[in-house]
C-alpha cells in the first residue's frame, strides 16, 4: 500500500507538471496544432505562467510542495503551522495567485484564523493538492480525513470541495489496496451525496466518447462540478498513465486540477511502474524523493 500511494503522490506531481504546456488553454484545436512533446514536459503557452518552463509545476503543483514540505520538516503537523508557512510562501509568491489564494492570504493579513480565512470558491484544484496529507497518514486513516479536510477549508470552504476531497481519498486508498478502479467509483460514490453520484453519472455516460468531445460536454473550467466528471471519464476510459494524460491535456481547459487527480487514482492503482520513466525530469523531482525519505523516516 505505502509503495502504491508513493506513486499516487508521483502521480499527482506528474499530472500537474504534465499539463503546464496546455494549461488553460480552451482552444483545443490551437492545443492539437502546437508543437507539445506529448511523451515529455512542455514549457506553458498560456499568459498564466511567465517565467515558468518546462518540467516545473503550476501554482497548484507548487503549493502541494510546499504542503509535502510542511509536512516532511515539522515535528507535528497543524493545519495552524501549515498556514503561516503557506502564507509566508504566498507573499513572496512570483507564479500565479488565484482567487481563492488571494481571498485567503488577504483574509489571514487581516487576523483571521487559519479556520476561517477559505474563500468560497469551487475550483478543483485544491483536491488534487491533498496527496502529500494522504501518504503521510495512511497509517492512521481518521487523522488522515481530518487533516485532509482542514486543509480543502483553509482555502476552499466549500462543501462540494470536502466531500470531492473525502471521496477522491476514499478513492484513491481503495485502489491502493488492490481494488479495481471503476468498479471502486461507483460503489465508493453509494455512501455520498446526489451531487456526487451526478457528477459520477455524466462521467461514466461519456466512457465511449472521445476525449475533446467528452470534457467540453462535461466542462473544462475550473469548477468542481465538470472537473470531477472529467476526472471520473478520464478514469473509466483509460487505464494507461500516459494515454490518460495525453488525452486530458488535448482537452484543454483547466488540466492540471483534473490532471493530478487522473495521475493519483493511476498512480495509486499501478504503481511506480505505471508513471511514466520520465518523472524524475520534472525539476523539483530530488526535492520531492528529499521529503519522501523525510517522511518515510519519521513514520519508520
Amino acid at each position: 500500500m505505502k509503495t502504491k500511494l508513493q506513486a499516487a503522490l508521483w502521480g499527482a506531481f506528474y499530472g500537474d507538471a504534465y499539463a503546464l504546456g496546455a494549461h488553460w488553454l480552451y482552444d483545443t484545436h490551437q492545443i492539437s496544432k502546437s508543437q507539445f512533446d506529448t511523451q515529455s514536459f512542455n514549457d506553458p503557452q498560456s499568459d498564466y505562467h511567465p517565467g515558468k518552463k518546462a518540467g516545473d509545476f503550476t501554482h497548484y503543483g507548487d503549493q502541494m510542495l510546499w504542503l509535502l514540505d510542511a509536512i516532511a520538516n515539522d515535528d507535528n503537523f497543524t493545519i495552524q503551522s501549515f498556514s503561516g508557512a503557506w502564507r509566508e510562501k504566498m507573499q513572496e509568491y512570483t507564479g500565479y495567485v488565484d482567487g481563492a489564494s488571494k481571498h485567503t492570504l488577504e483574509a489571514l493579513d487581516a487576523g483571521k484564523s487559519s479556520l476561517g480565512c477559505g474563500s468560497s470558491s469551487h475550483d478543483l484544484s485544491v483536491v488534487g493538492r491533498m496527496m502529500p496529507l494522504v501518504y503521510a497518514y495512511h497509517n492512521d486513516m481518521d487523522k488522515m480525513m481530518e487533516y485532509v479536510k482542514l486543509h480543502t477549508v483553509f482555502t476552499h470552504m466549500t462543501k462540494e470541495l470536502v466531500e470531492s476531497a473525502a471521496y477522491f481519498n476514499e478513492l484513491i486508498l481503495a485502489v491502493s489496496m488492490g481494488a479495481e478502479v471503476k468498479r471502486s467509483i461507483e460503489e465508493i460514490a453509494l455512501a455520498y451525496s446526489e451531487s456526487i453520484q451526478s457528477w459520477i453519472e455524466k462521467g461514466v455516460s461519456k466512457a465511449e466518447t472521445e476525449s475533446v468531445e467528452a470534457i467540453k460536454d462535461l466542462g473544462q473550467s475550473c469548477s468542481v462540478e465538470g472537473g470531477f466528471a472529467a476526472v471520473i471519464y478520464l478514469l473509466v476510459r483509460f487505464s494507461d498513465f500516459q494515454e490518460a494524460m495525453e488525452a486530458n491535456v488535448l482537452a484543454g481547459g483547466d488540466s492540471a486540477a483534473r490532471g493530478m487527480l487522473v495521475g493519483a487514482v493511476l498512480g495509486a492503482a499501478g504503481g511506480m511502474e505505471a508513471v511514466p520513466f520520465n518523472y524524475n525530469s520534472m525539476n523539483d523531482a530530488d526535492l520531492i524523493k528529499t521529503y519522501i525519505e523525510k517522511i518515510d523516516a519519521k513514520n519508520a
